[in-house]
């Protein structure tokens, strides 16, 4: 229970800080271009083998796959919202993808699974939608 109690303060005193520093527009583009680039990084270790390096689907290994991968940069419709939990839940597991295994041991293992109270796991899954977003091609 004490576990429990911490890994909630934890996450409550970053969330707090971040809404503290991220008061000007300014401010929150800054730390979502951060993410971004962040999420980059852990695409091109972890995503660009099957979804490219440019996030379209042609990765080197995307021919091994039965169907292959997704175009990642038209995942938000034009004149819509970025889908942005449905590609978060994707990202971590929650949601099964077929190329990607069961959801309990997706192709990363549990790279990107999150289980309650693991923060860089859940900041790494945020970095890397935050990067799907930025590479959309129909963006508004």
């Amino acid at each position: 229970m004490k576990r429990k109690i911490t890994i909630l303060t934890t996450a409550l005193s970053i969330a707090a800080a971040l809404v503290l520093t991220l008061t000007t527009p300014s401010a929150q583009a800054s730390e979502q271009s951060k993410y971004a680039r962040k999420g980059q990084k852990l695409f091109m270790q972890y995503c660009a083998s099957c979804h490219g390096s440019d996030g379209k689907g042609q990765g080197p290994v995307a021919i091994a796959l039965k169907g292959g991968p997704p175009d990642l940069t038209m995942l938000q419709a034009p004149d819509q919202k970025f889908p942005f939990y449905q590609v978060q839940t994707t990202i971590d597991g929650e949601k099964a993808v077929m190329a990607h295994g069961t959801r309990k041991m997706p192709v990363w293992g549990t790279v990107f699974r999150r289980t309650s109270g693991e923060l860089q796991k859940e900041a790494d899954v945020y970095a890397l939608v935050k990067y799907v977003e930025s590479i959309q091609a129909n963006k508004k």
